[in-house]
Formats: C-alpha cells, structure tokens, sequence
C-alpha cells in the first residue's frame, strides 16, 4: 500500500522516505491518520482553516 500526498500526487515522505510498500492497510490508514492531523495542526498555526474559515 502507499499513502499519497493529495497536494503533489506523489508518495507522501515521511522520515524522509516515500511511504510505498506499507506493510498492511490499517498501518498505512494510521499513517494517513497521523500525517493529516499534522497537516491540520500546522495550517491552524498559521491561520489557515479548514473549509474556508477565517
């Protein structure tokens, strides 16, 4: 399984390494989990909203 960055398309890198071959798909959905709560994390530091808020 790989995980995807739906910004670029492309496998997401993690740790510096692209998240392809994942070992089973609920380790890949926990890794999923984790990096868009990190993307969310990071936009509500900035300012950014989810949905359009503001």
């Amino acid at each position: 399984m790989t995980v995807f960055d739906v910004f670029t398309g492309q496998p997401a890198i993690v740790a510096g390494h692209p998240s392809v071959d994942l070992p089973d798909p609920e380790y890949a959905k926990e890794l999923a989990d984790i990096l868009n709560a990190n993307d969310l994390k990071q936009r509500l530091s900035h300012g950014r909203f989810p949905g359009g808020f503001a």
